[in-house]
């Protein structure tokens, strides 16, 4: 589905149902996942999505994108 993709909701996630816990805390394998996303899907968008990230003014959605720029 990449190449036909135009903008993306990152997530982490543990276990099965473990869904949006903050970057780097879960099972994501960001490294490999940026490296796929740069072959398969160069040019799309993309937001992070955390669980109760708009709280404290977006800090949980700051902090994500302060992760995610050493890969993205």
């Amino acid at each position: 589905m990449a190449p036909h993709t135009e903008h993306l909701h990152l997530v982490d996630a543990t276990g099965v149902d473990g869904e949006g816990v903050q970057v780097g805390e879960g099972d994501v394998d960001w490294a490999l996942l940026a490296q796929q996303l740069d072959a398969m899907a160069p040019d799309v968008s993309f937001i992070p999505e955390i669980w109760q990230g708009h709280v404290n003014n977006g800090e949980g959605f700051w902090t994500a994108l302060e992760r995610l720029e050493q890969w993205f």
